[in-house]
């Protein structure tokens, strides 16, 4: 019974695997631009509706994947943003929670984007959905870097100007602008970074943002175009 489930797995993989690239990034997308902005607008009023893209993304991960470890890591993410949504549910949230979001968030980021990174990269035909696949690794760039602004803000007060690292229901949203204006060098201005290390990440990131697309999505582009000559 075992046996057979990991086949139909690894066979559904083998026909939709680079599919699966694209789903993963507009679950991704509408999790960061579309649930995260309107919760923060309404309050935390749609925090229930990103449980359904998280558990998506996880059978996602499997599938793809056929690790049960990196499963198993993303399902631990879930769990921890599922007992913080418990948490405020009760109106009792814990000390710890914003630092379980944090261990979430870079667990979370960083298993999808070695997940990503395997099949994007894999040998084998570079396909529209595998440069997708390398604008999900951008993305993934900016949450790794969410977490990180998060752990900073945690444990160093006023590590930000304009941006106060407490709980509620824009400090998502609010993250998420900083960590993408700092990746495209956007910089509007509005959120600083003060803290020593704040600043290190922020110039970490900017250098990420501007080396990946001219690195590495021209590589796979360049290998598309080769593929189909």
């Amino acid at each position: 019974m075992r046996r057979s489930a990991i086949q139909n797995i690894r066979d559904f993989r083998g026909r939709y695997g680079d599919s699966l690239l694209t789903v993963l990034t507009v679950l991704l997308i509408v999790m960061l631009f579309v649930i995260a902005p309107l919760q923060a607008a309404l309050d935390g009023g749609l925090a229930i509706f990103a449980l359904p893209f998280a558990l998506l993304m996880i059978l996602t991960v499997l599938v793809l994947s056929g690790s049960w470890t990196a499963t198993l890591l993303m399902a631990l993410a879930f769990g921890l943003n599922v007992f913080v949504a418990l948490n405020r549910v009760k109106g009792a949230p814990g000390d710890f929670d914003l630092h379980l979001l944090a261990v979430s968030w870079l667990v979370n980021s960083l298993t999808l984007g070695v997940v990503v990174a395997r099949a994007v990269f894999a040998e084998g035909r570079v396909s529209y959905h595998r440069i997708i696949g390398a604008i999900l690794l951008y993305l993934l760039i900016a949450l790794a870097f969410v977490a990180l602004y998060l752990a900073v803000g945690l444990t160093t007060d006023h590590a930000f100007d304009h941006l106060d690292v407490e709980d509620g229901p824009e400090l998502a949203s609010r993250l998420i602008y900083f960590s993408f204006t700092t990746l495209t060098t956007v910089g509007y201005g509005d959120i600083a970074p003060v803290h020593p290390l704040a600043r290190s990440l922020s110039n970490l990131e900017a250098i990420c943002g501007q080396l990946y697309p001219a690195i590495l999505i021209a590589r796979v582009v360049t290998l598309h175009v080769q593929g189909g000559q």
